[in-house]
């Protein structure tokens, strides 16, 4: 069932035609890709599968990990603060302190929104036992999503030599990530209290609001020095959803993964849209059999994509490329050439055309018509020599 999921993603991927200006947009992040998730297809891409480091992005696949391993997110316990013995001391956190009561939830929520050292560490801890045998199974669900160019050393996104991802990987682990309800409420959530009130704390959505994007639904941030500004998200508006993932941004710049992100959002929702640019039956061209019958050349499907709203379809260029006559070699359903639709010499959209029909030899009615009055002009003409031969046989034997 993977296998043919994979197989479906990559149809999905490569097959849908897309396009896209990049270039008409910048921003500072050294990496980023951007999809249209009504259609899967890549909007924008900046070094999507080059090797970065990726901070506290990574803490998406900590809490997935531990959200698909803990029973009752409820459940609750006394922290021991011993448990963070083998943590970089240095490392932001919660705040969590020896002997408060604290439930799985106020360490997911501590993970994903206020990016917790102490909260994703203690995850792996609380459902592993230590933070290496979590980390293997941050790993093994790695291969599990097909993330080839991913991996991961610790739970909580500080830079070590040996771990590396993409912003396509953390694409992927986010999409499925957005799967689980669970994960998603949290993602979602602005700000959060710790179930015994001690701590309140918000996240990247109460922080998307202040730069006015109330189409983010959630996401995550990071940092480190050699990871840059980071974020991964989820937004949606006028029904579409989107997904985005950024890295690298100057740290020096306040909330430049925001900036980015609201740049790259805002460009796509207000300049893009979904129209129509063929309707199926439509004629593009006719041919010839070699018998003089006439073909028309028709659109397959209709076909609607995700288009700069300057687009108009006066602008496109329809073509059939492909054989110019049909011979008897040709049957009902043989590919005979292909249709595309252009918009300033790129092609947008292209479709396989199959024969309409089996090339054969027809009479057309008028030679019907012609080879009937020839055969009765005959007939009548034999009728004739038949009769005047037999007058004069009669005359002869008077």
């Amino acid at each position: 069932m993977k296998k043919i999921f994979k197989f479906l993603l990559f149809l999905i991927l490569f097959l849908i035609p897309f396009y896209v200006r990049a270039e008409a947009v910048e921003i500072d992040s050294t990496h980023a890709i951007m999809y249209n998730l009504k259609d899967h297809s890549i909007i924008y891409e900046k070094n999507k599968d080059e090797p970065i480091k990726v901070a506290s992005m990574q803490k998406i696949m900590t809490t997935i990990v531990a959200i698909e391993h803990i029973n009752n997110y409820e459940e609750s316990f006394i922290l021991d603060t011993s448990i963070f013995a083998g943590m970089d001391p240095d490392a932001a956190v919660v705040g969590f302190y020896n002997g408060e009561r604290l439930t799985y939830n106020d360490l997911l929520y501590g993970t994903m929104i206020r990016s917790g050292a102490d909260a994703a560490y203690g995850l792996g801890v609380m459902v592993s036992g230590n933070e290496a045998d979590f980390v293997e199974l941050m790993n093994e669900k790695a291969r599990q999503l097909g993330l080839k160019n991913t991996v991961f050393k610790n739970t909580i996104g500080l830079d070590d030599e040996e771990q590396y991802s993409t912003v396509s990987d953390i694409a992927t682990l986010l999409e499925y990530a957005m799967k689980n309800e669970k994960f998603k409420e949290i993602v979602n959530t602005p700000r959060y209290t710790t179930s015994d009130g001690e701590i309140t704390f918000g996240g990247p959505v109460e922080k998307s609001r202040k730069y006015g994007m109330d189409y983010f639904i959630g996401g995550k941030t990071g940092y480190t020095e050699g990871a840059g500004l980071c974020l991964a998200s989820y937004a949606s508006k006028d029904d579409i959803d989107y997904l985005l993932v950024t890295a690298g941004a100057n740290y020096h710049l306040e909330d430049q993964n925001f900036i980015d992100q609201k740049t790259l959002y805002d460009y796509f929702m207000e300049n893009y849209s979904y129209k129509q640019i063929l309707k199926k039956g439509k004629v593009i061209k006719k041919i010839k059999t070699i018998y003089a019958d006439e073909v028309e050349i028709k659109a397959a499907r209709d076909v609607t994509m995700y288009l700069e709203n300057e687009i108009t379809n006066d602008e496109l260029k329809y073509e059939y490329i492909g054989k110019e006559e049909l011979d008897r070699s040709i049957k009902e359903g043989d590919k005979i050439g292909k249709i595309t639709v252009s918009y300033n010499d790129t092609v947008l959209y292209e479709e396989d055309v199959l024969s309409p029909i089996t090339v054969t030899f027809k009479l057309k009615p008028i030679f019907i018509i012609i080879l009937l009055v020839l055969v009765l002009s005959i007939l009548l003409h034999l009728c004739l020599r038949r009769r005047r031969k037999i007058r004069r046989m009669r005359r002869n034997r008077r």
